[in-house]
């Protein structure tokens, strides 16, 4: 279920961290939340990013205050999550069951 707070959640790490793709998976995107539950965002990265430590630290330093639950984010490239996809991985889940919040 994409709730306000997952939606101002993906506006704040399109601005922040510019990503080609914003996939929510997880139980979220399931609609198997429970009261526990975190948020599990992947962002697909132009191929020209390669340090995705330093974009992964800002995405989470752009959530600081704006979010209530736990937050997973995941960063990976374009040509990786089309390459992966095929294969049993994260990426093979995301394209399957994740929701897309943002695409360029």
């Amino acid at each position: 279920m994409i709730t306000n707070e997952i939606r101002c959640i993906a506006e704040q790490l399109k601005k922040s961290v510019n990503p080609q793709k914003i996939y929510l998976f997880g139980s979220f995107a399931r609609n198997e939340e429970q009261a526990d539950s975190d948020y599990d965002f992947y962002l697909v990265m132009s191929d020209s990013v390669t340090d995705r430590l330093s974009v992964s630290q800002k995405a989470y330093r752009a959530l600081r205050g704006l979010k209530r639950r736990s937050v997973d984010i995941v960063v990976g490239s374009v040509s990786g999550f089309e390459e992966r996809k095929t294969r049993k991985t994260l990426e093979n889940i995301i394209d399957r069951e994740g929701l897309v919040l943002y695409e360029k």
